[in-house]
């Protein structure tokens, strides 16, 4: 599924909007204090800062011919100070700071700690304090926030501040919606839930890591499935291989049993030594019962082996199953000389799998016909029955793992038998193939695996 993208939306253009909206808002902040600062101003409620100036200079002469002095006619924003011809302090709302520098402007000396205006007197000096800056017409909001300018800018601060964080939350909001998806993903990777329903982002960086989290999903899905799948074939391997182990130990019993009917020694040795071979073979199969633990059945195991003893033994073998059930078996062998490289132990697992399918379906005619052929490095061993054949159903299923028709086969068997002769078939780059004869009762099995002669 691949996830559509939108050009417009990425991480830098989402950065800049939220850059954008909070230089905005600060504008408007910065505007609309302006605004309300002239609104001010305008309407009287606000006093702009040199007002006390133009004041102080304008009533200049009222104040001075004023006796006895009415104090109301100095502004609320200012201070004064009374002082004598000898600038002695007399009365005002002057601290000694404002006393000492008040006599040093009255004697002409400037300091720059506060700004004075002088008015003379009759009989003395009448001393002003004032700043430049704005001030509420009002006395008591004065008296609340004797520094207006500085309580506008605590105020536009705190409401910057207020801004900057409600967009940063807004921000946060948004960008966690928009990674929700990729978390979600992740969780559900961890949690291996790889078949939930694929989301997607507004972001297209998101949306990339969601493409890679995909890509994840679906190797991890193939890699779980890969591994199911090898554990599910160990366990039909090692199946397969307990139930195989029966034919040896079939062939022990059977041969055991006549050993204790049979009076010529020649005989007791021969049915001994095909004991003793089906004991070797339980052995073999054992060791190989335990390296599936580790590895595949079909896998390693390699040996070089002539091809003819191979053969000869894969037919001995075949022979002693046959004889158990009273089935006579034929068998024609077209071979050439040399050794091979092959698994030994699987390759006569298969072929004896697919005998021990070929004695259960004989039941018309107690033969089973083998024939064996080597040629251009490939082996091929069709297996013959003389049985009622596959059902239709069997003809498309055989091969598949735990197959069984019920109806022809026995319980023991579910399916496994073709199912590993073939896995063992194309290992060696071969197939097992089976069809029912034509006009004629039974079915043929072939076998055929790519083996060359080792030079």
């Amino acid at each position: 599924m691949e996830l559509i993208k939108n050009k417009s939306n990425t991480l830098f253009w989402m950065f800049l909007k939220q850059l954008l909206w909070v230089s905005t808002s600060i504008l408007i902040e910065i505007f609309i204090f302006i605004l309300l600062f002239n609104i001010g101003i305008n309407s009287g409620f606000i006093l702009p800062a040199n007002f006390s100036e133009h004041y102080l200079e304008k009533n200049k002469s009222i104040i001075s011919k004023s006796e006895p002095f009415d104090k109301e006619l100095i502004p609320f924003t200012c201070k004064y100070g009374l002082f004598d011809t000898n600038g002695s302090y007399l009365s005002g709302d002057f601290n000694e700071d404002i006393i000492e520098d008040a006599k040093a402007f009255i004697n002409g000396a400037k300091r720059n700690n506060y700004l004075f205006i002088l008015i003379e007197r009759a009989n003395g000096y009448c001393i002003v304090q004032y700043d430049v800056s704005a001030h509420f017409s009002s006395y008591i909001l004065h008296k609340l926030f004797p520094k207006l300018e500085l309580t506008t800018l605590i105020l536009f601060f705190l409401i910057f501040v207020l801004i900057v964080i409600n967009n940063a939350l807004h921000f946060g909001r948004k960008l966690k919606k928009e990674l929700k998806p990729v978390l979600e993903e992740i969780s559900q990777i961890q949690n291996r839930e790889l078949n939930a329903e694929r989301k997607t982002s507004k972001i297209n960086e998101f949306n990339n890591i969601l493409l890679s989290l995909y890509d994840m999903e679906t190797a991890l899905s193939q890699a779980l499935k890969k591994e199911w799948e090898t554990e599910q074939k160990r366990k039909s391997n090692i199946s397969a291989l307990a139930h195989d182990i029966k034919a040896p130990l079939t062939v022990i019993k059977g041969n055991s049993e006549l050993i204790l009917e049979e009076d010529n020694i020649t005989e007791i040795y021969k049915l001994a030594d095909i004991i003793n071979s089906n004991s070797d073979k339980i052995e073999r199969y054992i060791k190989l019962l335990i390296d599936e633990t580790k590895n595949n059945l079909t896998a390693g195991n390699e040996e070089k082996i002539d091809l003819t003893v191979l053969i000869t033994d894969i037919i001995k073998e075949s022979e002693a199953m046959c004889s158990l059930r009273g089935i006579e078996l034929i068998t024609q062998s077209k071979i050439a000389d040399g050794e091979i490289i092959i698994n030994r132990d699987i390759l006569e697992r298969a072929i004896l799998n697919l005998i021990k399918n070929a004695i259960e379906y004989t039941v018309l005619r107690k033969m089973i016909m083998m024939n064996i052929e080597y040629s251009h490095n490939k082996l091929v061993i069709s297996i013959e029955d003389f049985g009622k054949g596959f059902t239709e159903q069997s003809l498309k299923y055989a091969k598949d793992q735990f197959y069984t028709d019920k109806t022809e086969r026995s319980e023991e068997h579910y399916g496994l038998g073709m199912f590993f002769a073939s896995n063992v078939a194309e290992k060696y780059n071969g197939s097992v193939t089976y069809y029912n004869k034509p006009d004629q009762t039974g079915a043929v099995v072939v076998f055929e695996a790519v083996i060359p002669i080792n030079k």
